[in-house]
């Protein structure tokens, strides 16, 4: 009995480990299915044949999460994940001080800051921005929603920039990942334009969407082909209507 005891109260005495937020241990998972956390953290092995396929499923799963996120949840997350000297550090900058405001961030000294690796920083980066976007969305700040998601597609299509000079086989499939999500943010910019109802703001964004699904299917993006096509038949519809 007494012995039992004693197990009883080293079992309670054994220390826990410290639970992960839900953004970064979503974040952390897509690390994982994209093949990353390993030695090299410059190093991009993919798992799968279809990245885009598992960001969308990863979209799914991490819906909880992201529906439960508020902006100081985000900008730790962009903190913890992101590295400031890599190539998502504007979009960390975005996050980090949305609106220019500095979050009250945990600034304790990390031994080793364990940023996430090429594989998935720039999914991550852009999957924290629509969060970001969403809650100005929710929030009727309309015009400061829309201008991160303007700034959000540009840095998106800077990734797939780069990513196209590097003109060998690992290429194509290192930066499909990104498409799924570069179709989501063109979804968010043109509803919110919606919400805006300034003319020339449509008009441009409609400028735009011609331009993006061209080049789309130049990139054999079907996520942003199939997303870019509903938006600019939606505009059709709305503009026809408004005219009767």
């Amino acid at each position: 009995m007494k012995d039992a005891t004693v197990q009883e109260k080293s079992e309670t005495n054994v220390p826990t480990a410290p639970a992960i937020p839900a953004l970064e241990a979503a974040a952390r998972r897509l690390e994982k299915q994209l093949g990353g956390g390993v030695v090299d953290k410059h190093k991009v092995i993919h798992t799968y044949a279809n990245p885009a396929k598992v960001v969308r499923r990863w979209l799914g799963t991490s819906s909880g999460a992201a529906g439960k996120a508020t902006v100081a949840d985000i900008a730790q997350a962009a903190d913890v994940l992101l590295d400031p000297n890599g190539a998502c550090a504007p979009g960390r900058a975005l996050l980090v001080t949305p609106g220019g405001t500095t979050m009250d961030l945990d600034t304790t000294p990390k031994d080793s800051p364990q940023y996430l690796s090429t594989a998935s920083s720039r999914e991550v980066e852009s999957w924290l921005l629509s969060l970001n976007i969403r809650i100005l969305w929710k929030e009727k700040n309309f015009s400061e929603a829309l201008d991160l998601a303007q700034k959000s597609i540009s840095i998106l299509l800077g990734h797939l920039e780069v990513a196209s000079m590097n003109l060998t086989s690992l290429s194509g499939v290192a930066t499909s990942s990104l498409f799924p999500l570069l179709a989501r943010m063109y979804r968010y910019r043109s509803l919110l334009a919606e919400e805006l109802k300034d003319p020339s703001v449509i008009a441009g964004i409609r400028r735009d969407m011609t331009t993006a699904h061209n080049m789309a299917c130049l990139r054999r993006d079907v996520d942003c082909q199939a997303t870019l096509l509903n938006l600019m038949l939606r505009d059709l519809l709305i503009h026809s209507q408004s005219k009767r």
